[in-house]
């Protein structure tokens, strides 16, 4: 936005004077420095400034970030009140670290409020000798020397500060063909909380500092099968999880049983063989969820011969601790049938049994009965009852393998073996079998928990307590945090309000202050964020990681006011020039190192280990076809540690609909730069974000025309009598 610019500017021509505000003590009272003598509201500006220092600005659109030049002035070592003027700076008045402001001041103007704000900071060094004083002025910058986190145990971990919509596993399992992603325990909108300590069975974990009611139960990563897996309170009953933190010091904490009891659903991880008969593909465990489209088949057409053996065994998971419950849980379909019957009695039965762990578990059969004639049969006949499966069902094992487990030395390195048996049950019965089997999806239920009892292969006590050693992070479904006063205490889900909150929060821009273009930038802007800090880091980091992330630029201009910047989806300018207006216009085109056709972006951080849970591969074909370019060229990888909405793969509609939209409007296509100088006073008040139009020019750019095109200004330069600007088309 536009600086403030007094009507006194409006003239055609002016005379300036620059006015250097230094302040001193509490900041209530100043030592007034110009170019030359000068009183200004009653304040004299004493003429001593040596130099014409310049005021340098900037954003970088494809960056989000701003930039602000340091002030450097020479100062003749006057005597001021009968001091030289060095001896004042560190004396009884302290300069260092305070507020500096520098004017404009036009054609001698008497009152400060016919003067232009061009420039707030501080003073931040000095030197001198003999005659003269050099000073250096640094622009407004709040978060100097901020880090976040910052609270933390004496132990010296921190309470992790948390932004976004978690959600964490249910805590309960259902197994059916519509098994959800809690059940699976798919979810990754989690966060990492440190743990802290073991106080008897129970162990605390660092939850953040804000209090919460419900979802903040601790989760297990499992990195074999890459889960989040909800953490039980009570070493008996894994249905019983903290739900909301407690206060822990100077934070909150969550808990959970050193046993680690926790519930899961896996499924089969590899096929390693299939005898004949038995498709050699994986559409056994395909998919996240139970997947009853797919399915590794098993067929037989031909001579019934007792005996025979037909299997097929997949690798399993590698879970970690010991099963205190291990079922198996069989999705299927199929039919059977025999013909060509021979033999005057008997039954045939065609068996599924369970290998695994040598369990040798019958799971059911296919039964042919010569008294019956043999008729076709889609019922498997299991201990319960008679299943049918002329659709898919669910056929769960019987038995807890978990004793079976513990007594295989191979552990979950076991392999699951299923087979498909015949056998001659009694008499002479004969024919031609025709057998269907469908196997969708196996599911395995485990309750999985440390052994400290010392009785299991699975660890000993110390195994036990050396794994929760070891342990730094588990992980938490609670919201993070609401704003800080700002905004009703509403939570916070999007980006730029994240950014605004840590702004308020932990700098000197207080709840009071309003950036300016925030609500255009609130209206504009949806896209949701999850981000978390548990070590310490420069806030100005995260701030500009932020910008970035949510396509927006924060700065403070020339009058000490925070203000956001972003390209919106309406632009509305805020100058139109014209050729008067302007002096030695300069246009070009952005280089095509600059152009970015295609992005691969991986968004959505995980929490446990490095890398992103999802991906889009992006492009723009207009720009591909239009500049030739080729297929790896003017590409870029690009990571988002807090950005969690979904791009899109091809330009949207309006530029805020997402990330790929937003900087390929910026990078994905040629656009036109202008430099010049403007030369006239009433558009001194131009500024870096500000959006302009032109109108009659002296020339046209390239082949093209300005009707419709609107630019920001992306760098401004002050100097006395001179303001130099770069326009970029958006």
């Amino acid at each position: 936005m536009a600086l403030t610019l007094p009507d006194s500017f409006k003239n055609h021509s002016i005379k300036q004077n620059w006015l250097f505000q230094l302040y001193h003590d509490n900041e209530s009272d100043f030592t007034g420095l110009a170019f030359y003598d000068t009183t200004v509201s009653s304040e004299l500006y004493y003429g001593a400034v040596l130099n014409k220092p310049s005021i340098r600005e900037s954003i970088n659109l494809e960056t989000s970030k701003s930039s602000t030049g340091n002030i450097s002035i020479s100062v003749a070592n006057f005597n001021l009140d009968g001091s030289d003027f060095s001896s004042i700076l560190y004396g009884t008045n302290k300069y260092i670290n305070r507020l500096a402001k520098v004017y404009i001041q036009p054609n001698n103007a008497t009152a400060l409020s016919d003067c232009l704000l061009i420039y707030t900071g501080k003073l931040v060094s000095a030197s001198h000798d003999i005659d003269s004083v050099k000073l250096s002025i640094e622009a407004q910058r709040p978060w100097d020397g901020v880090e976040i986190p910052q609270v933390k145990t004496s132990k010296n971990n921190y309470f992790p500060v948390a932004y976004g919509d978690y959600t964490p596993n249910s805590k309960n399992v259902n197994i059916s063909t519509s098994s959800d992603n809690d059940d699976f325990r798919n979810r990754k909108t989690l966060y990492p909380i440190p743990i802290e300590e073991r106080r008897g069975d129970t162990i605390f974990a660092l939850s953040g500092i804000r209090n919460t009611t419900g979802n903040a139960w601790p989760h297990y990563y499992d990195k074999a099968v890459d889960k989040f897996i909800p953490l039980s309170l009570d070493g008996n009953n894994f249905n019983t999880v903290d739900e909301a933190n407690e206060v822990f010091g100077d934070g909150f904490a969550v808990k959970f049983h050193q046993s680690m009891l926790r519930k899961t659903l896996t499924k089969l991880s590899e096929r390693i063989s299939s005898d004949t008969g038995w498709q050699s593909n994986n559409n056994a465990f395909d998919g996240a969820l139970v997947d009853t489209s797919t399915s590794t088949t098993f067929t037989y057409d031909a001579d019934f011969v007792d005996t025979r053996s037909r299997r097929i065994k997949f690798k399993m998971p590698q879970l970690q601790g010991f099963p205190s419950l291990l079922q198996f849980h069989y999705f299927i379909s199929g039919t059977g049938s025999i013909s060509l019957v021979s033999g005057s009695s008997g039954e045939i039965r065609v068996r599924l049994i369970d290998k695994t762990f040598n369990t040798n578990e019958e799971l059911g059969y296919f039964q042919f009965l010569q008294s019956s004639g043999a008729s076709t049969t889609t019922t498997l006949k299991d201990t319960p009852g008679n299943l049918s499966i002329s659709s898919v069902a669910k056929l769960s094992s019987q038995v807890d393998r978990d004793t079976n487990f513990l007594a295989d030395n191979s552990g979950w390195g076991a392999e699951f073996d299923l087979e498909v048996l015949q056998t001659q049950q009694s008499g002479d019965f004969d024919g031609n079998l025709d057998i269907t089997f469908n196997l969708f999806d196996v599911v395995i239920e485990t309750v999985n928990q440390l052994d400290f009892s010392n009785t299991t292969n699975g660890g000993t006590k110390s195994d036990a307590y050396k794994f929760l050693d070891d342990l730094d992070f588990v992980y938490s479904g609670a919201n993070g945090l609401t704003d800080n006063g700002w905004n009703s205490s509403s939570a916070i889900t999007e980006i730029h309000d994240a950014h605004r909150d840590l702004l308020h929060r932990f700098t000197s821009y207080d709840n009071s202050n309003t950036p300016t273009n925030y609500s255009a930038l609130n209206s504009d802007k949806d896209w949701k964020i999850r981000y978390w800090r548990n070590q310490p880091e420069d806030l100005f980091r995260i701030l500009e990681k932020l910008q970035y992330e949510g396509g927006f630029i924060f700065r403070f201009n020339g009058q000490g006011a925070g203000e956001y910047i972003h390209i919106p989806d309406s632009i509305s300018t805020d100058h139109t020039l014209n050729t008067d207006d302007l002096g030695s216009i300069n246009i070009s085109l952005t280089p095509m190192s600059k152009i970015i056709a295609r992005m691969d972006i991986e968004y959505e951080k995980h929490p446990a280990i490095s890398g992103y849970i999802s991906k889009v591969e992006a492009s723009n074909s207009t720009t591909i076809s239009d500049l030739k370019i080729g297929t790896n060229e003017n590409k870029k990888t690009i990571r988002l540690d807090a950005y969690v909405s979904t791009p899109a793969s091809s330009p949207a509609t309006n530029p805020n609909d997402d990330f790929y939209t937003y900087y390929n409007n910026i990078v994905g296509e040629q656009k036109l730069i202008v430099k010049a100088d403007i030369v006239s006073p009433e558009y001194y008040g131009i500024d870096v974000g500000d959006f302009v139009a032109f109108n009659t020019m002296p020339i046209n750019p390239f082949s093209g025309s300005w009707s419709g095109k609107d630019f920001i200004v992306t760098n401004v330069s002050r100097q006395v009598g001179k303001l130099k600007c770069e326009f970029r088309e958006i």
